[in-house]
């Protein structure tokens, strides 16, 4: 899983970023049965580990890579991977997720999150999935979606608002690439599972005032907190993206009706403080 970690006004959200409707086949016996085992990618009938000499293969967007590369694409092919947990700790079984394989087309960005996805379940326990912080803006979020981009895109949909002809005015124009992230960020699921994934910034920020004397400490709170600001901005841009293309808003994150009630409470609570 991805934790994306998004700042909106006074609030700091952690965003759980998975794949969608995931089926997970549980106590897998680490049996040995055609060289399978935990940790593994397997792919119709080829596996990662058969391709794992001395060097794994563990850098994102080589595994989505391997993916791909072992994957039919024609009608016969199968449409979904199987990843399989580290063992339990006590016995030879794993879990096994089954997800779906990635777009036949390259893109950097999708590329390296569904890798990144791909990664935190094969390398986590079966009972805790692992959640790696994702910075959007080291992906290249600026570059791809810049002024320069909304200007152009603004100037297509004023031509023309249609959908079709704003996504293919874009493809001509050489902006696929953005519509491709797009598309891949929809396709998965997002969830604010706990109320502890929402903090608000001045809770944040007396706790960094807190280890003011550590600075290892106070480095990864600033680091993460420019993180969620940059995230946010990132989040702002293929909403408007999607506005425009699709003519609705994007529909992450969300909180749930008691989150929602607990928020108001921590605010309302804070105010009074102040």
């Amino acid at each position: 899983m991805i934790s994306l970690p998004l700042m909106i006004n006074d609030v700091i959200l952690k965003v759980t970023i998975n794949f969608k409707n995931l089926e997970v086949k549980k106590d897998r016996l680490d049996s040995g049965a055609k060289d399978i085992r935990d940790c593994d990618v397997v792919v119709g009938k080829t596996h990662i580990k058969a391709y794992e000499d001395n060097k794994t293969i563990n850098n994102p967007r080589d595994v989505t890579d391997f993916i791909r590369r072992n994957t039919n694409y024609t009608n016969n092919g199968p449409s979904y991977i199987e990843i399989n947990t580290k063992k339990y700790k006590d016995r030879d079984f794993y879990d096994t997720y089954i997800v779906p394989v990635p777009s036949y087309k390259p893109n950097p960005v999708n590329d390296y999150i569904y890798g990144l996805l791909v990664n935190s379940i094969r390398y986590s326990n079966p009972d805790n999935i692992k959640k790696v912080n994702l910075s959007l803006a080291n992906l290249g979020f600026d570059e791809l979606f810049n002024g320069d981009f909304y200007n152009k895109l603004t100037g297509i949909k004023t031509n023309n608002p249609n959908s079709i002809y704003v996504r293919n005015s874009l493809i001509n124009q050489g902006y696929e690439k953005q519509l491709e992230v797009l598309d891949f960020f929809n396709e998965l699921d997002y969830e604010i599972s706990e109320i502890s994934d929402v903090i608000l910034t001045n809770e944040f920020d007396t706790v960094n005032k807190f280890f003011k004397d550590t600075k290892k400490i106070n480095n990864f709170l600033d680091s993460y907190k420019d993180m969620a600001i940059n995230n946010y901005e990132s989040y702002m841009n293929l909403a408007a993206l999607n506005n425009l293309v699709y003519g609705k808003n994007l529909d992450w994150p969300t909180l749930s009706e008691e989150q929602q009630k607990i928020l108001i409470r921590k605010i309302n609570s804070n105010k009074k403080v102040a």
